[in-house]
């Protein structure tokens, strides 16, 4: 399958605009200080989260417990509709060889990096902090036998599952796309459109009311988890849609602070009842429960698809204005080239620091220790990016550096959340 791009009109921001967009930076920045953040509150929450083993409990905190439940909610499906978006174009751009050869040097060399180095060291920290708070003796360091319930739920990909997902969802829409060559035919894209909006959030509530546990609890695994991949794939397929129906954000930018406004709301209710579910164990699908189950999982469809939406248009409407000043530019830059670096050996630094915090500053306030666990993580996430990631052999072996993504340029595959709009041509 070959395809073809003929650009026929910019956007309006990318035609004010005489260099690379700053808006994809600015997302992709912000996305990775909260998943970093997100982790960060995990000792202090006042609700646990079902499923998830930490090294050590700490002092309760309602304000990190509200902070983390929120990021929980929107910061992955944002990943995920980014991830789906500039997945499509980079497929719309190239053949699908080339795409699967680009993804496995994207997303698996890392993965396996993170398997062989990373989760390994995640492992003897969490141990090390079970044995610190009495859950499990000296003795067992050495043999890796985590005493039961801990390690019922230690096993697993941790963070990185987002890499295999996110890989496997390029693999569907390969083979979709090899079904639908020809494209749509222009006289049923309205229709199409519709169908897939109705579709994307059904099947995201529908799977929410089976298993509130894939938001509401932490699903653990060396291979994908059925009402996980479902209900993240939903999330990657908007990101599909909006490439194929809105490339230039027409819409989303201009309804980026309805968006913002109704997503908070949504947001607000989705941890209210989250919050009210865990409470009362609430975990699985009951008749005398439904109304709360229903409303749970739209609110929290409708709190990440709107505070996604609003945070994409949000950030395209300002890149410009951002531009104008060099200094902010250029650290927004950096930090977001340094976010997948941060995504992958941010988990150990965060789990070593709620060690030592909890010993040396028993009496420091919960989310001052959330703060300072944030700062630390993404502190070290940065110097060792510039260290050992860079502008070394081995960012390139691993795949999170390229001479290409050195020096980009306006007409770069991923350089702009505002992308020309284009006719697409497939030929078989």
């Amino acid at each position: 399958m070959n395809v073809a791009i003929t650009p026929i009109r910019n956007s309006p921001a990318a035609a004010i605009r005489g260099d690379r967009s700053i808006a994809p930076d600015v997302i992709r920045a912000f996305a990775a200080v909260m998943v970093v953040y997100l982790h960060a509150c995990v000792p202090y929450l006042t609700h646990s989260m079902p499923g998830l083993v930490w090294p050590v409990v700490d002092e309760a905190s309602g304000i990190c417990d509200a902070m983390f439940w929120a990021i929980e909610i929107v910061v992955m499906p944002l990943f995920l509709v980014i991830s789906g978006f500039y997945a499509y174009k980079s497929l719309a751009g190239t053949d699908w060889q080339s795409f699967l050869q680009s993804r496995t040097r994207r997303l698996i060399r890392p993965l396996l990096f993170g398997m062989i180095v990373i989760l390994p060291i995640d492992l003897y920290i969490w141990m090390a902090g079970l044995i610190a708070e009495g859950h499990m003796p000296l003795a067992k360091l050495r043999s890796l036998k985590v005493p039961s319930p801990y390690g019922d739920n230690l096993w697993g990909l941790s963070h990185l599952w987002f890499l295999m997902y996110a890989f496997l969802y390029g693999v569907v829409m390969v083979a979709a796309a090899h079904q639908m060559r020809h494209g749509i035919p222009m006289r049923l894209r309205p229709t199409v459109r519709r169908l897939s909006i109705i579709s994307i959030l059904s099947i995201g509530a529908l799977t929410l009311i089976a298993s509130p546990e894939v938001v509401f609890g932490f699903q653990h695994s060396f291979i994908p988890v059925l009402s996980k991949w479902l209900y993240s794939g939903t999330f990657f397929a908007g990101g599909i849609a909006i490439a194929v129906f809105d490339p230039s954000f027409r819409m989303i930018d201009r309804l980026a602070m309805r968006h913002l406004s109704v997503g908070a709301m949504a947001t607000i209710a989705a941890v209210m009842l989250g919050r009210w579910t865990l409470r009362t164990d609430f975990t699985r699908f009951e008749a005398s429960h439904w109304l709360v189950s229903i409303s749970l999982a739209m609110t929290t469809v409708g709190a990440a698809w709107c505070v996604t939406l609003g945070a994409m248009g949000m950030a395209n409407r300002s890149s410009t204005r951002l531009l104008k000043y060099p200094l902010a530019s250029r650290m927004i830059r950096y930090v977001a080239g340094a976010s997948f670096w941060i995504y992958l050996v941010h988990h150990p630094i965060v789990g070593l620091v709620h060690i030592d915090l909890k010993w040396l500053a028993p009496g420091l306030w919960p989310v001052a220790k959330s703060l300072l666990t944030l700062g630390i993580a993404v502190g070290w996430g940065l110097i060792s990016y510039e260290v050992v990631i860079r502008r070394t052999r081995f960012g390139q072996f691993i795949g999170l550096t390229s001479l290409q993504s050195r020096k980009p340029s306006a007409d770069q595959t991923e350089d702009s959340v505002t992308p020309k709009r284009a006719v697409i041509r497939r030929s078989a």
